[in-house]
């Protein structure tokens, strides 16, 4: 018994070791970045021929960051899994803003996911429909569900015949459906997948 408690105490020292601190954070004046991930600069990254990134001759896992020319401003931070483009790819404006944010998965570019507001074909959209009566269809766009707008044409016209509002896969906002002259013939609004008001 004598043993327990200087076990136990020594237990969850080294348990609190794992838990990370604020101390495990290191603030580069313009992202938290984890000292934990492995970082390097983009310069000492060798690329190949399908895109995959070597660091020492091994595919790299972790962050790589460019900056401006003669400057400690960060331009470019790539994120990567086993040397390929995974998750955030961000380009920084001198003033360290977010010029354009684009999301990677396994080296492919995906069109989704928390950037700004999107707009594709109505027809580039996968519907995954519902199993369950009160859970609504989901509209994915790379396989993530999508944020953002998707619009019909008339056929072989420029005119735009449905514009739909999107969240997080779901229909939700304004669908809107024009005639041919370009005025509305109908507008409806969805909540969570749910149609709230139309007007004709």
């Amino acid at each position: 018994m004598k043993y327990f408690f200087p076990c136990l105490i020594f237990f969850i020292s080294s348990c609190s070791e794992e838990v990370s601190s604020d101390s495990d954070f290191l603030d580069n004046g313009k992202v938290m970045e984890s000292k934990k991930l492995d970082t390097c600069f983009c310069t000492e990254i060798d690329i190949d021929s399908v895109g995959t990134h070597f660091y020492k001759e091994t595919p790299y896992t972790g962050i790589c960051i460019q900056h401006y020319p003669n400057s400690t401003d960060k331009y470019l931070e790539k994120n990567l899994l086993n040397g390929l483009l995974h998750g955030k790819v961000i380009y920084y404006g001198r003033d360290g803003e977010i010029l354009i944010e684009e999301i990677y998965e396994g080296g492919n570019k995906k069109r989704s996911g928390n950037v700004d507001v999107l707009n594709c074909d109505c027809s580039e959209l996968e519907k995954i429909e519902s199993k369950m009566p009160l859970v609504p269809n989901r509209y994915l766009l790379d396989d993530i569900p999508y944020t953002g707008t998707c619009e019909k044409l008339y056929p072989d016209s420029k005119q735009v015949y449905m514009s739909v509002s999107y969240k997080n896969g779901i229909l939700d906002g304004h669908s809107i459906y024009y005639n041919k002259d370009g005025s509305t013939l109908l507008i409806e609004r969805y909540e969570n997948g749910e149609l709230v008001s139309a007007l004709n």
